[in-house]
């Protein structure tokens, strides 16, 4: 798999490439006198699709000098790889070999041609055509595959100014820019739409072409140039109004601020309309005009945002001191907890960290593990520590458990193993993400899921998670816009759903990522259940880590909640 560049084509290749000769043995007949022989130079080439190489051929006496001959005919093995003209001019047409042969005066003489594909092509004209509150279309020049098809494209963007790509730039999804887009004719003008963008927002636009399946296949061409659009503010009016905050607290005499996110009934973002703040507990917190509240009492205090007539509101807790962080949680009716612990070793570590805050969590842990051999450091929630099956209301009983995970890739986690493609300084180099154990850990008693990138021991597909138990390894479930590049410093929420059937002793787990669903499985022996196991029935969450690494490799770990009821699709957090 080859990766988009950041480097850009400043010239195009020659109509016309010489290729190095190699130690090719020349195929050469001689004439019935054994004193001519017909000599085709260079004996073997090897050109791009549409590239051309010039071959010649020189008859030869017994002793090797050049002798007159008549005119020279040439001929391809396999016109639909190479063909040649009538002066020895041979032209790629496809991947593969061919062998041209130079006949005159009875004597022939031949030459290997060898086709290899070119990258895809670089759009360099990328442009904004036109705006609207909710959309932006884009205008470029198609270009090839590399192979003489039309490529096609990766079109991604991202808010403000800049785009950096695998970092903050998403793929579209909605429009007809909708990665995958296929090409319709290279060198033709070509224009597509970006939908479901914010209102009055700057964007900018970048697009890679390639030929094959995203994901699977794919060659990548290198990156376009970014093209930067604004679009309309919009006019239509509010039709919802959320009240957005980093915590629901606020010290006692200290400050916390509110923001009140307006949206038209397309979900759009609204901007530079008028909202209308209030408390109905200003004896216990007040709010100013711009939504900063101030702790004055201990107690409760709804704080209200209106704007056009609708509204929001939102309970804040006014309070001496920090509440404790919440780093995980349990919601089994029956009131099961679960302590937390810092599991490390190979020279990793945990520690407090305020480079990513989570809902609730003025700090995150940041777990961090050497280049080196291998290591590890997690944060564990260990739910039940495997006593659940004595309780009143066993959560492991023939019904839907949930587990939420909240976490951040730290800058640079693909360049602890090289990048998502293998190559060769990462033949060994891998890391885990996270690791959700449903039953009792450290035998195989049960099956857990392990999220994990490995360029050269599994396929190029980005991060993926797979069902296993110990040494049997299950099927690969790729997560979406991880592939070519893994988006560092983004929040990802998985949601892990297990069920446990106890007449058949089997269990199903089903994933998602970010609000997708990619995997459901059908009722597996090793999944969910204790094969025999005395020990109950546990969630375990944590288990990063990372092999033969090239760099560090830092995790921020955010949130981690087990229950009993449904929790829903996963979403980002802020």
């Amino acid at each position: 798999m080859i990766r988009p560049g950041s480097s850009r084509i400043a010239t195009r290749r020659a109509a016309l490439l010489v290729a190095t000769v190699s130690a090719l043995t020349i195929a050469c007949l001689e004439s019935p006198t054994g004193t001519v022989a017909l000599l085709v130079t260079p004996p073997a080439a090897s050109v791009g699709v549409g590239d051309a190489v010039r071959l010649t051929a020189i008859p030869q006496d017994g002793g090797s000098v050049p002798a007159r001959a008549p005119a020279v005919t040439w001929t391809s093995s396999d016109t639909s790889v190479a063909t040649v003209d009538g002066t020895g001019l041979v032209t790629g047409v496809a991947p593969g070999s061919a062998t041209i042969t130079a006949t005159s005066g009875g004597q022939s003489g031949r030459a290997q041609i060898i086709v290899s594909p070119h990258p895809p092509g670089t759009v360099e004209d990328l442009t904004v055509a036109a705006t609207t509150d909710s959309s932006v279309t884009l205008g470029f020049t198609e270009v090839s595959d590399g192979m003489g098809r039309p490529a096609s494209y990766d079109v991604r963007y991202a808010a403000g100014t800049t785009l950096t790509w695998g970092t903050n730039a998403t793929s579209a999804s909605q429009g007809t820019c909708a990665t995958p887009l296929a090409g319709h004719s290279s060198g033709a003008k070509r224009t597509c739409t970006v939908l479901g963008l914010a209102s009055g927002t700057t964007y900018s636009f970048e697009l890679v072409a390639f030929r094959g399946t995203l994901n699977s296949t794919a060659v990548f061409g290198e990156l376009s140039n970014v093209a930067t659009g604004v679009t309309a503010g919009s006019t239509a009016p509010v039709a919802s109004v959320s009240i957005a905050y980093p915590h629901s607290w606020v010290l006692l005499g200290g400050t916390l601020q509110l923001v009140a996110i307006l949206k038209d009934a397309r979900g759009n973002l609204l901007t530079g309309r008028t909202v209308s703040w209030t408390s109905r507990a200003p004896t216990v917190a007040t709010v100013n005009t711009s939504g900063l509240v101030a702790g004055v009492t201990e107690g409760l205090a709804t704080i209200a945002a209106a704007s056009e007539g609708k509204s929001d509101t939102t309970q804040l807790s006014v309070v001496p001191t920090p509440p404790p962080v919440t780093y995980y949680r349990t919601n089994f009716s029956d009131g099961t907890t679960g302590p937390l612990d810092v599991y490390a070793y190979g020279g990793g570590g945990c520690v407090k960290s305020t480079a990513y805050t989570d809902v609730g969590s003025p700090y995150s842990i940041m777990c961090t593990i050497p280049a080196g051999a291998s290591g590890a450091a997690a944060l564990q929630a260990w739910f039940g520590r495997g006593s659940l099956a004595g309780l009143p209301k066993d959560p492991s009983l023939d019904q839907d458990l949930f587990e939420e995970v909240r976490f951040v890739l730290g800058p640079g986690a693909a360049a602890a193993i090289g990048g998502t493609s293998c190559t060769s300084t990462n033949p060994a180099s891998q890391f885990k993400v996270h690791k959700s154990v449903y039953g009792q850990a450290g035998s195989a008693w049960s099956g857990w899921v392990m999220s994990a990138v490995g360029p050269c021991s599994d396929p190029n597909i980005g991060l993926f998670s797979e069902p296993e138990m110990w040494n049997l390894n299950g099927q690969r479930f790729a997560w979406p816009g991880t592939f070519p590049s893994l988006l560092e410093g983004r929040v990802y929420d998985v949601v892990y759903r297990y069920h446990r059937y106890t007449a058949p002793n089997c269990g199903t787990i089903a994933i998602w990522v970010n609000g997708t669903k990619v995997m459901d499985s059908p009722c597996w022996s090793y999944m969910g259940t204790t094969n025999g196991s005395v020990q109950g029935l546990l969630f375990w969450d944590g288990a990063t880590y990372l092999q033969n690494g090239l760099a560090p490799f830092i995790v921020y770990n955010l949130f981690g909640q087990a229950t009993n009821y449904p929790i829903g699709n996963a979403t980002s957090s802020p």
